[in-house]
């Protein structure tokens, strides 16, 4: 018949399956693992509180920034593109010739809007239009494709010509910004038009 009788010491059952000179021992452990887990849960606790705070000071700093930036003075706008065509359809406008000489003076049909510039055969050797400012490798590939291949022809351009030029690579007044004209001139050694 099994003993129904439970036995109130801690790791009876254990003591059991040990040899008897051990299980003083682990009695003896007993208290220092106890000891050691509740270290563990403290210095786990007070880790995790070091991380919400350092994380809530991290939040707040970004927020404080968000909400500081409008505050800031506002950067200097580039002016809008419309206006800036405008500009150079008006120039185009005022240095075109207004009437032909002759017997009978006729007005000379003036188109407002920008003209293409002309093409030309590429030569032998072109230009490296890298050199203006503001032109890269793509973008002499694309003036390439134009037929543009020399700062002469770069510094020909008339009003109207630099603007259908700037509307086809949509730069918004870039080319007149950075003065690719005057630069081209000084490149080819000719006075700009």
């Amino acid at each position: 018949m099994p003993d129904t009788k439970t036995d109130k010491r801690s790791g009876a059952d254990w003591s059991a399956v040990m040899p008897k000179h051990i299980v003083p021992a682990a009695n003896l452990l007993t208290p220092p693992m106890g000891a050691m887990a509740a270290a563990s849960v403290l210095t786990l606790g007070i880790a995790s509180q070091m991380w919400g705070l350092w994380a809530g000071a991290l939040a707040g700093v970004l927020d404080a920034n968000t909400k500081l930036k409008p505050l800031a003075p506002a950067a200097k706008q580039a002016p809008d593109v419309a206006e800036l065509k405008t500009i150079i359809r008006k120039k185009a406008t005022e240095t075109a010739p207004k009437a032909v000489a002759g017997k009978k003076a006729k007005l000379a049909v003036v188109s407002t809007g920008p003209s293409k510039p002309a093409a030309i055969a590429k030569p032998g050797l072109p230009d490296d239009l890298k050199r203006i400012s503001g032109v890269g490798p793509k973008l002499e590939q694309v003036l390439n494709g134009l037929g543009i291949y020399t700062y002469a022809q770069i510094a020909a351009w008339s009003p109207r010509e630099t603007a259908w030029v700037d509307d086809h690579l949509k730069f918004g007044g870039r080319i007149v910004r950075d003065e690719w004209v005057k630069q081209s001139a000084a490149l080819a050694g000719v006075k700009p038009e």
